[in-house]
């Protein structure tokens, strides 16, 4: 494995016009399948696929996001970090955590800023599904996912349909506790408004836009000789 790792960096370091002085911890080529499958034999884990696909090395994983305007010696810095968090929270570490003096040792260079590497390493925990912060300066990437693609995977598998109707319900509940009869419905246009000679509040349908403070345009509706107006207000200006 470290001959294969060390042919990557250097083949790495030719195409990518990198001066690494070492082959540290970031440089391991985890986007490789057969390297990436006897790190994880080696590890025990191999259920830690998912994870270095989603956060480190896959095609659009989150660290790759994060390095598209990285530059210099910068370059793919947030991928460094995230493979270095990969070995230092795995294997024989008796905390299995990798806190962060720990990555600057793991990934510094002279042209590199320590602060760079903190940086990089809260960036990729605030969009990552597998890494977490640990204590006040470590990080742990595990095979659970965290709350945040449980969120995502969640608004992912949500119908715009079932999204609708569970603002109108909750739209009309609110207006209804401790309203007189008749309450007040949800309205797509004037013509819905009932025709009776007193001051009927309506509610507008919650798909109708907002541009901002103020009020939404007028929507009338003719009933016989009279006009009803539906006008719908904002609730902070």
């Amino acid at each position: 494995m470290l001959a294969q790792w060390i042919s990557w960096a250097y083949r790495d370091a030719f195409q990518q016009a990198r001066r690494e002085p070492l082959i540290t911890l970031g440089s391991a080529p985890l986007d490789v399948p057969e390297f990436r499958g006897v790190v994880l034999g080696q590890l025990g884990e191999p259920r830690l696929l998912a994870a270095i696909d989603a956060d480190i090395a896959g095609q659009h994983s989150h660290a790759r996001a994060l390095d598209v305007d990285t530059r210099n010696s910068l370059k793919d810095i947030h991928r460094r970090v995230g493979t270095a968090i990969l070995f230092e929270s795995s294997g024989g570490q008796s905390d299995r955590v990798a806190h962060l003096p720990e990555l600057r040792f793991a990934l510094g260079e002279p042209s590199l800023d320590t602060t760079s590497i903190d940086n990089a390493a809260l960036a990729l925990e605030s969009r990552a599904f597998f890494v977490r912060r640990v204590g006040s300066d470590g990080f742990q990437i595990r095979h659970q996912a965290t709350l945040k693609k449980v969120v995502s995977d969640r608004r992912a598998s949500l119908d715009d349909g079932d999204v609708v109707k569970a603002i109108k319900e909750l739209a009309r509940r609110e207006f209804e506790r401790g309203a007189p009869p008749p309450a007040p419905s949800l309205i797509e246009d004037g013509d819905e408004v009932p025709d009776t000679p007193r001051l009927t509040l309506v509610v507008v349908d919650p798909r109708l836009e907002w541009s901002g403070p103020g009020r939404l345009p007028s929507r009338t509706a003719e009933h016989g000789r009279s006009r009803v107006f539906a006008r719908a207000f904002s609730t902070g200006s």
